[in-house]
Protein backbone atom coordinates (compact mmCIF):
# COMPACT_ATOMS: atom_id res chain seq x y z
CA UNK A 1 0.00 0.00 0.00
CA UNK A 2 -0.45 2.18 0.49
CA UNK A 3 -1.90 -1.55 -0.79
CA UNK A 4 0.63 -2.39 1.58
CA UNK A 5 -1.72 -4.45 3.00
CA UNK A 6 -1.97 -6.08 -0.30
CA UNK A 7 -4.55 -8.19 -1.95
CA UNK A 8 -3.75 -9.92 1.92
CA UNK A 9 -7.62 -9.67 2.77
CA UNK A 10 -8.24 -12.28 0.22
CA UNK A 11 -5.99 -14.79 1.65
CA UNK A 12 -7.96 -16.70 4.37
CA UNK A 13 -11.00 -17.57 1.76
CA UNK A 14 -9.19 -18.13 -1.29
CA UNK A 15 -7.24 -20.89 0.29
CA UNK A 16 -10.36 -23.41 -0.13
CA UNK A 17 -10.65 -23.53 -3.54
CA UNK A 18 -7.03 -23.62 -4.19
CA UNK A 19 -6.68 -27.63 -3.67
CA UNK A 20 -7.65 -28.29 -6.71
CA UNK A 21 -4.85 -26.68 -9.01
CA UNK A 22 -1.94 -29.28 -11.05
CA UNK A 23 1.06 -27.47 -12.36
CA UNK A 24 3.77 -29.11 -14.16
CA UNK A 25 6.66 -28.68 -12.24
CA UNK A 26 9.85 -27.71 -14.45
CA UNK A 27 13.48 -30.10 -13.57
CA UNK A 28 15.87 -27.64 -15.22
CA UNK A 29 15.61 -23.73 -14.68
CA UNK A 30 13.37 -21.69 -16.98
CA UNK A 31 13.35 -17.75 -17.06
CA UNK A 32 10.62 -15.76 -17.33
CA UNK A 33 11.46 -11.62 -17.43
CA UNK A 34 8.73 -9.80 -15.89
CA UNK A 35 8.01 -6.09 -15.46
CA UNK A 36 7.80 -4.15 -12.25
CA UNK A 37 5.52 -1.13 -11.83
CA UNK A 38 5.05 0.45 -8.50
CA UNK A 39 6.81 -2.74 -6.82
CA UNK A 40 3.80 -5.09 -8.24
CA UNK A 41 5.61 -7.75 -10.49
CA UNK A 42 3.65 -8.34 -14.33
CA UNK A 43 4.03 -11.57 -15.61
CA UNK A 44 2.74 -12.76 -19.09
CA UNK A 45 0.27 -15.43 -18.75
CA UNK A 46 -2.22 -17.12 -21.30
CA UNK A 47 -5.86 -17.24 -19.96
CA UNK A 48 -8.31 -19.89 -22.01
CA UNK A 49 -6.58 -19.26 -24.73
CA UNK A 50 -5.96 -15.39 -24.42
CA UNK A 51 -2.39 -13.64 -23.73
CA UNK A 52 -2.55 -11.31 -21.04
CA UNK A 53 -0.69 -10.14 -18.10
CA UNK A 54 -1.03 -10.84 -14.31
CA UNK A 55 -0.25 -9.82 -10.64
CA UNK A 56 2.53 -12.80 -9.03
CA UNK A 57 1.39 -12.37 -5.41
CA UNK A 58 2.38 -14.83 -2.14
CA UNK A 59 0.23 -12.92 -0.08
CA UNK A 60 -3.08 -14.52 -2.13
CA UNK A 61 -3.99 -18.05 -0.76
CA UNK A 62 -5.66 -19.06 -4.49
CA UNK A 63 -5.85 -17.55 -8.04
CA UNK A 64 -8.23 -14.63 -8.45
CA UNK A 65 -10.20 -13.15 -11.11
CA UNK A 66 -11.74 -9.74 -11.78
CA UNK A 67 -15.16 -10.31 -11.32
CA UNK A 68 -16.18 -8.44 -14.57
CA UNK A 69 -13.13 -9.64 -16.72
CA UNK A 70 -14.27 -12.80 -15.57
CA UNK A 71 -18.08 -12.48 -16.78
CA UNK A 72 -16.50 -10.97 -20.80
CA UNK A 73 -14.60 -14.41 -20.94
CA UNK A 74 -18.27 -16.00 -20.43
CA UNK A 75 -16.92 -17.63 -17.82
CA UNK A 76 -19.30 -20.27 -15.47
CA UNK A 77 -19.64 -18.02 -12.62
CA UNK A 78 -20.69 -19.55 -9.26
CA UNK A 79 -22.90 -18.39 -6.33
CA UNK A 80 -21.17 -16.12 -3.62
CA UNK A 81 -19.32 -18.27 -1.25
CA UNK A 82 -18.68 -15.21 0.75
CA UNK A 83 -16.84 -11.80 1.58
CA UNK A 84 -14.09 -10.34 1.41
CA UNK A 85 -13.69 -7.84 4.42
CA UNK A 86 -10.45 -6.07 2.70
CA UNK A 87 -10.44 -2.52 3.20
CA UNK A 88 -13.07 -0.01 2.73
CA UNK A 89 -16.56 -2.72 2.23
CA UNK A 90 -16.77 -6.02 1.96
CA UNK A 91 -16.38 -7.51 -1.74
CA UNK A 92 -18.55 -10.56 -2.40
CA UNK A 93 -16.50 -13.51 -4.18
CA UNK A 94 -17.69 -16.21 -6.52
CA UNK A 95 -16.53 -19.92 -7.21
CA UNK A 96 -15.11 -20.12 -11.14
CA UNK A 97 -13.15 -22.66 -13.09
CA UNK A 98 -10.46 -21.67 -15.39
CA UNK A 99 -10.16 -24.07 -17.93
CA UNK A 100 -6.31 -23.85 -19.07
CA UNK A 101 -3.87 -21.27 -16.99
CA UNK A 102 0.28 -21.25 -18.91
CA UNK A 103 2.31 -19.61 -16.58
CA UNK A 104 5.98 -19.68 -17.63
CA UNK A 105 6.51 -23.39 -17.73
CA UNK A 106 3.54 -24.54 -16.01
CA UNK A 107 0.14 -25.25 -17.29
CA UNK A 108 -2.87 -25.26 -14.81
CA UNK A 109 -5.98 -27.24 -16.28
CA UNK A 110 -9.62 -26.31 -14.52
CA UNK A 111 -8.35 -24.88 -11.77
CA UNK A 112 -10.59 -23.57 -9.51
CA UNK A 113 -9.94 -19.90 -8.70
CA UNK A 114 -12.40 -16.99 -7.35
CA UNK A 115 -14.43 -14.32 -9.07
CA UNK A 116 -13.62 -11.28 -6.99
CA UNK A 117 -14.09 -7.21 -7.89
CA UNK A 118 -10.32 -6.01 -8.41
CA UNK A 119 -10.97 -2.47 -9.25
CA UNK A 120 -9.73 -1.05 -6.37
CA UNK A 121 -6.73 -2.65 -7.09
CA UNK A 122 -5.97 -1.51 -10.51
CA UNK A 123 -7.09 1.47 -9.35
CA UNK A 124 -4.03 2.21 -6.58
CA UNK A 125 -1.32 0.07 -8.84
CA UNK A 126 -2.28 1.94 -12.12
CA UNK A 127 -2.97 -0.92 -14.58
CA UNK A 128 -5.36 -3.28 -15.17
CA UNK A 129 -5.21 -6.08 -12.77
CA UNK A 130 -7.34 -9.09 -13.88
CA UNK A 131 -5.79 -12.10 -12.41
CA UNK A 132 -3.84 -12.47 -9.39
CA UNK A 133 -1.00 -15.58 -9.71
CA UNK A 134 -1.26 -16.92 -5.89
CA UNK A 135 -0.41 -20.02 -3.97
CA UNK A 136 -1.05 -22.57 -6.68
CA UNK A 137 1.75 -21.38 -9.10
CA UNK A 138 4.23 -21.07 -6.16
CA UNK A 139 3.70 -24.82 -4.92
CA UNK A 140 5.08 -27.17 -7.08
CA UNK A 141 8.52 -25.30 -8.13
CA UNK A 142 11.13 -23.24 -6.64
CA UNK A 143 10.45 -19.70 -7.70
CA UNK A 144 13.40 -17.13 -7.61
CA UNK A 145 12.39 -13.37 -7.82
CA UNK A 146 15.20 -11.39 -8.81
CA UNK A 147 14.28 -7.88 -8.34
CA UNK A 148 17.58 -5.82 -9.93
CA UNK A 149 17.40 -8.70 -12.90
CA UNK A 150 13.82 -8.50 -13.03
CA UNK A 151 13.42 -12.17 -13.57
CA UNK A 152 11.61 -15.15 -12.65
CA UNK A 153 13.79 -18.44 -12.14
CA UNK A 154 11.40 -21.97 -12.00
CA UNK A 155 13.56 -24.32 -10.02
CA UNK A 156 13.01 -28.04 -8.95
CA UNK A 157 11.74 -28.59 -5.37
CA UNK A 158 14.27 -28.49 -2.46
CA UNK A 159 16.61 -25.77 -4.32
CA UNK A 160 16.43 -23.40 -1.30
CA UNK A 161 18.92 -26.04 0.18
CA UNK A 162 21.27 -24.55 -1.86
CA UNK A 163 20.70 -20.86 -0.02
CA UNK A 164 22.79 -20.12 2.78
CA UNK A 165 19.87 -19.16 5.04
CA UNK A 166 16.67 -20.93 4.31
CA UNK A 167 13.82 -19.90 6.57
CA UNK A 168 11.03 -22.22 7.18
CA UNK A 169 8.32 -21.13 6.67
CA UNK A 170 4.06 -22.49 7.36
CA UNK A 171 1.29 -21.97 5.21
CA UNK A 172 -1.32 -19.77 6.57
CA UNK A 173 -4.35 -18.60 4.38
CA UNK A 174 -2.28 -20.16 1.70
CA UNK A 175 0.57 -17.81 2.19
CA UNK A 176 3.62 -18.10 3.49
CA UNK A 177 4.59 -17.33 7.56
CA UNK A 178 7.60 -16.93 8.84
CA UNK A 179 9.13 -16.53 12.52
CA UNK A 180 11.24 -12.87 12.65
CA UNK A 181 11.82 -10.30 15.63
CA UNK A 182 10.69 -6.62 16.09
CA UNK A 183 12.90 -4.64 17.98
CA UNK A 184 10.28 -1.43 18.39
CA UNK A 185 12.51 1.35 20.08
CA UNK A 186 16.01 1.70 20.84
CA UNK A 187 16.51 -0.11 23.94
CA UNK A 188 13.02 -2.51 24.03
CA UNK A 189 13.14 -5.91 24.45
CA UNK A 190 12.62 -7.94 21.69
CA UNK A 191 9.27 -9.14 20.33
CA UNK A 192 8.70 -12.45 18.06
CA UNK A 193 6.10 -11.96 15.76
CA UNK A 194 4.79 -14.01 12.46
CA UNK A 195 5.11 -12.08 8.83
CA UNK A 196 3.75 -13.11 5.73
CA UNK A 197 6.00 -13.01 3.42
CA UNK A 198 3.96 -10.88 0.59
CA UNK A 199 4.83 -9.89 -3.01
CA UNK A 200 1.78 -7.81 -2.90
CA UNK A 201 2.76 -5.95 0.32
CA UNK A 202 4.61 -3.05 -1.89
CA UNK A 203 5.40 0.38 0.63
CA UNK A 204 6.36 -0.99 3.15
CA UNK A 205 9.21 -2.94 4.44
CA UNK A 206 6.41 -4.56 6.91
CA UNK A 207 2.73 -4.26 7.73
CA UNK A 208 2.10 -5.04 11.50
CA UNK A 209 -1.20 -5.55 13.05
CA UNK A 210 -3.30 -7.89 15.36
CA UNK A 211 -2.05 -8.53 18.89
CA UNK A 212 1.34 -6.79 18.47
CA UNK A 213 -0.30 -3.64 18.48
CA UNK A 214 -2.29 -4.24 21.55
CA UNK A 215 1.34 -4.80 23.26
CA UNK A 216 2.95 -1.64 24.91
CA UNK A 217 5.40 -1.36 22.16
CA UNK A 218 2.54 -0.90 19.45
CA UNK A 219 0.81 1.18 21.31
CA UNK A 220 4.12 3.26 21.65
CA UNK A 221 4.12 3.12 18.13
CA UNK A 222 0.67 3.87 16.99
CA UNK A 223 1.11 6.98 19.49
CA UNK A 224 4.48 8.60 17.79
CA UNK A 225 3.12 7.41 14.32
CA UNK A 226 1.26 9.57 11.44
CA UNK A 227 -2.31 8.08 10.66
CA UNK A 228 -3.09 7.82 7.43
CA UNK A 229 -4.18 5.16 4.60
CA UNK A 230 -1.65 2.69 4.68
CA UNK A 231 -3.06 0.46 1.97
CA UNK A 232 -5.80 -0.91 -0.46
CA UNK A 233 -7.77 -3.95 -0.19
CA UNK A 234 -10.49 -5.23 -2.52
CA UNK A 235 -12.72 -2.79 -0.73
CA UNK A 236 -10.99 -0.16 -0.58
CA UNK A 237 -8.73 1.83 1.30
CA UNK A 238 -6.37 0.43 4.40
CA UNK A 239 -6.08 3.34 7.07
CA UNK A 240 -3.67 2.91 9.66
CA UNK A 241 -0.48 4.24 10.91
CA UNK A 242 2.91 5.25 9.57
CA UNK A 243 6.11 5.02 11.80
CA UNK A 244 9.38 3.55 12.56
CA UNK A 245 10.73 -0.07 14.32
CA UNK A 246 14.67 0.37 15.38
CA UNK A 247 15.23 -2.93 13.79
CA UNK A 248 14.20 -6.42 12.21
CA UNK A 249 15.36 -9.22 11.99
CA UNK A 250 14.53 -11.99 9.60
CA UNK A 251 16.85 -15.43 9.66
CA UNK A 252 20.61 -14.32 10.76
CA UNK A 253 19.96 -10.85 9.24
CA UNK A 254 19.16 -7.64 10.97
CA UNK A 255 17.29 -4.62 8.84
CA UNK A 256 17.68 -1.88 11.20
CA UNK A 257 15.33 1.70 11.45
CA UNK A 258 12.46 0.49 9.06
CA UNK A 259 9.47 2.17 7.82
CA UNK A 260 6.54 0.38 9.00
CA UNK A 261 2.76 0.35 8.52
CA UNK A 262 0.49 -0.34 11.43
CA UNK A 263 -2.96 -1.56 11.07
CA UNK A 264 -6.19 -3.12 12.84
CA UNK A 265 -7.95 -3.28 9.34
CA UNK A 266 -6.52 -6.16 7.63
CA UNK A 267 -8.68 -8.82 8.76
CA UNK A 268 -6.31 -11.98 8.06
CA UNK A 269 -3.95 -10.35 10.82
CA UNK A 270 -6.89 -9.71 13.74
CA UNK A 271 -7.53 -13.93 14.13
CA UNK A 272 -4.35 -14.19 16.51
CA UNK A 273 -1.79 -16.23 14.02
CA UNK A 274 0.05 -13.83 11.64
CA UNK A 275 1.00 -10.39 12.95
CA UNK A 276 1.26 -8.92 9.94
CA UNK A 277 3.57 -8.84 6.42
CA UNK A 278 7.00 -8.71 4.89
CA UNK A 279 7.15 -6.53 2.07
CA UNK A 280 8.97 -5.46 -1.12
CA UNK A 281 11.25 -2.58 0.50
CA UNK A 282 12.99 -5.42 2.24
CA UNK A 283 14.18 -7.31 -0.39
CA UNK A 284 13.66 -4.87 -3.74
CA UNK A 285 17.44 -4.71 -4.26
CA UNK A 286 18.25 -8.14 -4.04
CA UNK A 287 16.29 -11.71 -4.41
CA UNK A 288 13.86 -14.15 -2.98
CA UNK A 289 13.45 -17.85 -3.25
CA UNK A 290 9.97 -19.47 -2.30
CA UNK A 291 10.31 -23.03 -1.56
CA UNK A 292 7.04 -24.51 -1.20
CA UNK A 293 8.37 -28.20 -1.58
CA UNK A 294 11.01 -27.41 0.76
CA UNK A 295 8.19 -24.96 3.00
CA UNK A 296 11.44 -22.05 3.18
CA UNK A 297 12.03 -18.65 1.73
CA UNK A 298 15.78 -17.12 1.18
CA UNK A 299 16.75 -14.01 1.15
CA UNK A 300 19.64 -13.21 -1.27
CA UNK A 301 20.64 -9.42 -0.77
CA UNK A 302 23.79 -7.18 -0.67
CA UNK A 303 25.71 -6.88 2.40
Amino acid sequence: MPRAASFLATVALLTLLSTGARAQQTAAPVQLSFQLQDNLIRVPVILNGQTMEAALDSGTGAIAIDYAFAQSLHLDIGASIGMVPGGGRPEPMYPVILDHLDFGPEHFSFTPAIAVDLTHLSDSAGFPIRLLLGLPVFRESALRVDYPAHTLTFLSAGAADACADPIPFTLYGGAPLIAASVVARPGSAPQTVHLIVDLGTRRFAAMLGGKFLSSPDGQALQAAGHPGQVGTGTGGAVEGTVASIAGLTVGSRRFPNLTVALTHNVGILEKGVADGTLGVPLWQNGAVTFDYGRKAVCFDLPK
